[in-house]
């Protein structure tokens, strides 16, 4: 029983599960034009980040963005960005998403010797900010409204 998760119900919230991945991320998995995608949340992120050999592998179309990225462990790194058709994360849908696409190589390669899964993207702080989420760390649950001011490319 959750309270919590039963009172946002009645105000269109869905409750996403959230697992702690081996280095102590929150993870969930979603779907990016029909196909699974292994999502960290970094709710700090100022945008949702697809890796860039995970965006190329989907035929995503990509232009080089205006500015370098920050953070990341570098300060310059070339970001991309892109429309992703159709993104699900639990009963969530955006359409016509847009983001940003970088190489997560580096963020890998320190997964991969974590014992953790490579991840194919970053849920960012636009999509919590949007649907106007609230988590609940105890249950393991990010809220996210039903009907969040959508991002359209």
């Amino acid at each position: 029983m959750n309270p919590l998760g039963d009172h946002l119900s009645r105000f269109d919230y869905i409750a996403i599960p959230l697992h702690r991945g081996p280095t102590g991320h929150w993870q969930n998995d979603g779907v990016l034009n029909g196909v699974e995608a292994s999502l960290y949340l970094h709710t700090g992120a100022g945008r949702t980040v697809l890796d860039f050999d995970q965006a190329r592998r989907r035929g995503l179309v990509l232009t080089e963005g205006p500015r370098p990225a920050g953070g990341l462990g570098t300060e310059d790194m070339i970001v991309h960005q892109t429309t992703v058709r159709h993104f699900t994360l639990s009963g969530i849908e955006e359409t016509r998403f847009a983001v940003a696409v970088v190489d997560l190589s580096h963020v890998n390669k320190g997964l991969r010797a974590s014992g953790a899964q490579p991840m194919d993207g970053i849920i960012g702080g636009d999509v919590p900010e949007s649907r106007e989420a609230i988590i609940d760390y105890k249950h393991r649950q990010l809220y996210l409204k039903g009907t969040g001011s959508r991002r359209a490319a």
